[in-house]
């Protein structure tokens, strides 16, 4: 009997003493970690472009804190934070070194796996996983004076195609530069937004939106849109695009340089159609009343969308408001009122087995990750946060 006793006890110390080794310091200061994590936050402190982005992990957002005094990694001098993440890695083309690596955060510290000279395009603008291995980017030369894209083999970043696209539509007299917007991937053909912009960044009051063969990259189709103006903000800095459960890809337009004076409208292209659905047409910033749609659009299922907008009569900071609308009936469906007004970065939400992550950074630096549970319709006060910062660059899950 005894010996049963001290054997039950020996396991619980042993369980004890595993359990908390992510919570013994390390040598350099702060906490060993995990070797492997389900989410991240990138903290930004200082004011832009003196801005330094440091990135924390966890596999338990419900409770805790994160502290950047005793954990986490300053990540500025390894990549930018212009992510593009799949199955536990993070990949990131830092262009002023020429270079795309491959990153996996593990014991509380960013180690490149993998690195590749690259140069081919400027900056990413857009990209889609064409499989769970196969990622495709697109961007433009310096001078944007082509869009560009390239095929890579996700396992260990080689290079399975490159080549820029052929057949867009050429500049128009006034234009002599491309941007790109929102890309998509159905069944062997790439749906891709796109437009045009002068040295002055002014675009024209219409946008391209082009259907393009995967397998050799021809572009089978072209057609102005001119019930909006600009792109989506399709950059892995920002989240404004996502495909649904039926196989719908929306997408926005913002104006940029007109946006101010000119409405976002959000709009879609159903799966095996030629090109956009051209009786879909969603007024974000109508919906608002004429608040500013800000660059994260999170799509939580059944139909239903988060939409992030500043509201000015609440100051000229720490004003943003996080609404849920119906993508069908383009009505509110649900005002997330039990949430601190938020000073939002750059993405600050996720959306993982019907809830929504919200990290809120708040006026009064009582930072929390908030979570919605869709089917109780709860909010819940989970982990806290970063406290006395810019923002959070982007707050995500390592895994779909």
């Amino acid at each position: 009997m005894k010996l049963n006793i001290y054997k039950s006890i020996s396991l619980l110390c042993l369980f004890f003493v595993l359990g908390s080794c992510s919570k013994e310091p390390s040598s350099a200061g702060g906490y060993q970690g995990e070797e492997d994590y389900n989410y991240f936050l990138l903290s930004a402190l200082g004011s832009w472009p003196n801005t330094v982005h440091y990135m924390t992990a966890t596999n338990d957002l419900t409770q805790g804190q994160m502290d950047l005094k005793k954990e986490g990694d300053e990540i500025n001098t390894k990549g930018t934070y212009s992510y593009i993440v799949k199955n536990g890695y993070i990949y990131n083309y830092k262009n002023d070194q020429g270079i795309l690596k491959k990153f996996k955060y593990t014991n509380d510290r960013l180690v490149t796996i993998k690195e590749i000279p690259y140069t081919y395009i400027s900056e990413i603008s857009s990209f889609v996983w064409i499989d769970s291995k196969t990622l495709l980017i697109a961007g433009t030369t310096g001078n944007a004076g082509e869009i560009r894209y390239t095929i890579i083999n996700a396992e260990d970043l080689s290079i399975i195609k490159q080549d820029a696209f052929k057949g867009l539509t050429p500049f128009p007299d006034e234009y002599n530069h491309y941007m790109v917007g929102a890309i998509t991937y159905f069944d062997n053909t790439l749906y891709m937004q796109y437009g045009f912009r002068d040295d002055k960044w002014l675009i024209p009051d219409y946008y391209n939106f082009a259907t393009i063969d995967y397998s050799d990259f021809t572009v089978k189709d072209t057609r102005v849109d001119n019930r909006s103006t600009g792109v989506s903000n399709a950059s892995p800095y920002f989240h404004t695009t996502f495909t649904t459960e039926n196989n719908q890809f929306y997408y926005p337009c913002f104006p940029r340089v007109q946006s101010d004076d000119e409405d976002i409208y959000l709009f879609r292209v159903n799966q095996g159609e030629t090109s956009y659905d051209a009786d879909y047409s969603f007024n974000l910033t109508k919906l608002v009343k004429g608040k500013k749609v800000e660059t994260i659009l999170q799509y939580l299922g059944n139909n239903k969308m988060m939409v992030l907008y500043r509201d000015k009569e609440l100051g000229n900071s720490y004003n943003g408001r996080y609404i849920l609308v119906d993508l069908e009936t383009q009505q509110i469906v649900r005002e997330f009122k039990e949430l601190p007004s938020d000073e939002p970065y750059e993405w600050g939400t996720f959306v993982q087995n019907d809830k929504l992550y919200f990290a809120i950074n708040s006026k009064d630096n009582n930072n929390y990750v908030w979570i919605y549970d869709s089917k109780t319709d709860k909010v819940t006060q989970g982990m806290s946060i970063p406290t006395n910062i810019s923002g959070y660059a982007r707050f995500d899950k390592f895994y779909d």
